[in-house]
């Protein structure tokens, strides 16, 4: 009997991988994919999965469509005739849509991803939608997503798994074991090698590194690209919260002024909308070309 309630169990209590964005759940996600009765979806438009009733088995409806347009198989599909014990969603937009994920306590459970916010920082400002990310905002996103994905965790704390990036990187074996635990799932050393497989989503600039053999250089990459005043800027708007996640600060004890608050934040809304229209605009030129190629 515990064999036939397995499937609709499974089906019914998806997994929820959450983080800030740059902060490895895509990484994460390519590791447990990797894995032979484990399934995460990498990002769907969750717009149209949190829209209009957002009951739990409205929601699952609504993954599980889109999965079987993307996937050919559905939730049910995957779990009954794929082996798939264990199956999930993994977005970092997810932290904007906390409230209609309470439905899923106590059932599901929620693996939660930090990584240094100087590391997210810069990765911000690097991106091409960075959206005008300095070194100011973008500590302050950092922190206040981190905050609300940790108040979160407070509400039920045995569904919940917090991992740190850098740990990740550095002892894949140790910390995917301790994924697996908490999953209720048994140990596959195929995670390890999820880089020769392929993943489920286009490569672009982005997600490049998830392709390839994990990097330990990759935790550490903002302190040779953040300049030190950056850092100081950083560790000024959010060291409290790197602290409570024993990242050690290593800038200097600066104080910003109210007027230079002001300028980056500022700087980030008229930079911002600049930026999100050229990148909008050369998607459309390109989609433009694409299609022109097609026809010719």
């Amino acid at each position: 009997m515990n064999d036939l309630k397995k499937p609709l169990d499974a089906a019914q209590h998806p997994i929820f991988i959450m983080g800030t964005q740059r902060s490895g759940t895509t990484l994460l996600t390519r590791m447990l994919s990797a894995h032979a009765h484990i399934f995460v979806q990498n990002e769907l438009p969750l717009i149209k999965v949190f829209v209009g009733d957002r009951s739990k088995s409205t929601i699952i409806k609504k993954i599980s469509e889109i999965i079987k347009r993307k996937h050919g198989s559905s939730v049910d599909e995957l779990v009954s005739d794929k082996g798939i014990k264990c199956w999930g969603l993994k977005d970092p937009q997810l932290t904007e849509y906390i409230e209609e994920l309470k439905a899923f306590l106590p059932g599901s459970k929620f693996i939660i991803i930090v990584r240094d916010g100087r590391g997210v920082a810069n990765s911000y400002i690097e991106n091409k939608w960075g959206l005008g990310t300095n070194a100011y905002t973008g500590a302050l996103r950092w922190k206040e997503e981190v905050q609300q994905q940790k108040a979160f965790m407070k509400l039920a704390p045995e569904n919940f798994m917090l991992i740190r990036f850098e740990d990740l990187v550095t002892d894949m074996p140790n910390n995917l074991k301790k994924v697996c635990e908490f999953l209720n799932i048994e140990y596959s050393d195929t995670m390890l090698n999820y880089h020769k497989s392929d993943a489920a989503y286009v490569a672009n600039k982005e997600n490049i590194n998830t392709q390839r053999k994990p990097d330990v250089q990759l935790a550490n990459k903002w302190q040779q690209r953040l300049t030190k005043k950056q850092i100081d800027i950083i560790e000024y708007a959010a060291g409290d919260e790197l602290n409570a996640n024993n990242y050690t600060l290593q800038g200097q004890n600066i104080t910003l002024s109210p007027i230079a608050m002001f300028y980056y934040k500022l700087h980030q809304k008229i930079v911002g909308e600049w930026q999100l229209q050229f990148q909008l605009k050369r998607a459309k030129i390109k989609g433009k070309v694409k299609q022109w190629r097609k026809q010719n």
